[in-house]
């Protein structure tokens, strides 16, 4: 039992403390400004946005006012009007789109988003002016007011130029935010989403602006012409110049070919005259040194008949014939008598050689 009840006692200062946290403590979500207000005293709304977070605040002393600090979206539309009345969410408000007449008095309905922010730091003015409940409504109204009397200036033909428009929301911008301050926001754009004019006058409006898209057209096939007439000069006088050009290049180029010709020619008949000179010349020394050489080999050749006549002439010349004529000699067969000193060795070739060319050969 006693766990049980330790555990219901933790439980117990778990709840206590948290209560006591919810009385002490105002948990402020990322997308709110935090405004604490004094109920006791005549120190009132402190003059001071508090932070997303955790912040100190006595249940019963002090009051707190969370106000939007998104992005709000403020627009007048079609589809809000269809239902009557007007539509508010966290940050976005849905009106009735604006009724205006145009200068030339043409009822125009005309569709438009602005939006807007709360200034920083000026949360707690809000709350401090009275404005906390009911500021929507006041920004609403007074960006009505504003559109209606800055797009009254515009004549309907107006209203289908993109240029005049966004010339009309830079000229009003400044307007709401002089206007919005007062309710301490400010506006951040400003767009004007759709315009719609009676069934009648559209037709009118439509039949107009095909007119003017027509005249557009015949404008420009007009200038589509004109280009291609100028185009066409163009093109004739680039012909004109190419052709001429070619000529002048084709005059140049004939020119230097029939310079080139000549010169070529001019080389050739000197290389044919250089050549009829030089080469009868060469022919003649080269057969000159042929007909020298000839004689040089015939006299070298006689020469050296004539040095190994006298050569093998003499006596060791004779002994060199004899000893070359033994060495080839051969015998089929060949008698042996050692009993006969006369007859000569055929093993000893001096012996043999003194028989062939004689003891007192010279």
């Amino acid at each position: 039992m006693r766990p049980l009840k330790l555990l219901a006692g933790l439980v117990g200062l778990l709840l206590l403390g948290m209560v006591v946290m919810a009385s002490l403590f105002e948990r402020i979500e990322p997308g709110q400004i935090g405004v604490r207000q004094s109920m006791w005293g005549s120190s009132g709304v402190l003059a001071e946005d508090f932070e997303p977070g955790f912040h100190w605040g006595i249940t019963g002393i002090h009051k707190w006012h969370l106000l939007d600090r998104r992005t709000h979206f403020l627009t007048f539309s079609e589809s809000s009007g269809q239902s009557g009345y007007s539509r508010q969410h966290a940050n976005s408000q849905e009106e009735p789109p604006l009724e205006i007449r145009t200068s030339d008095n043409n009822p125009v309905s005309v569709d438009v988003t602005v939006t807007y922010r709360i200034v920083p730091g000026s949360g707690h003015l809000i709350v401090a002016d009275g404005y906390k409940m009911n500021y929507k409504e006041r920004v609403a109204s007074t960006v009505r007011g504003v559109l209606r009397e800055e797009l009254a200036k515009l004549v309907p033909e107006d209203f289908v130029d993109t240029d005049i428009r966004l010339e009309l929301a830079g000229q009003a911008f400044p307007i709401l935010e002089r206007e919005l301050a007062v309710f301490h926001v400010k506006p951040e754009t400003l767009l004007i989403r759709a315009v719609r004019f009676l069934d009648s006058y559209e037709q009118k409006l439509q039949a107009k602006q095909l007119t003017q898209q027509l005249a557009e057209l015949a404008k420009s096939k007009r200038n589509v012409e004109d280009a291609l007439k100028i185009t066409g000069t163009i093109e004739k006088e680039t012909e004109a110049m190419e052709k001429e050009a070619r000529a002048e290049w084709n005059k140049r180029l004939q020119e230097a070919q029939s310079e080139n010709e000549v010169v070529v020619a001019g080389t050739l008949a000197e290389a044919r005259i250089y050549d009829n000179q030089v080469r009868p010349r060469a022919d003649a020394f080269y057969e000159t040194q042929v007909a020298e050489g000839k004689l040089a080999i015939a006299q070298a050749e006689a020469l050296r008949d004539e040095l190994r006549n006298e050569a093998l002439d003499s006596l060791g010349g004779r002994i060199l014939q004899a000893r070359d004529a033994a060495e080839n000699l051969r015998f089929d067969s060949v008698t042996l008598n050692s009993n006969d000193p006369s007859i000569p060795s055929v093993i000893d070739v001096d012996e043999l050689v003194k028989l062939l060319i004689g003891q007192g050969g010279d």
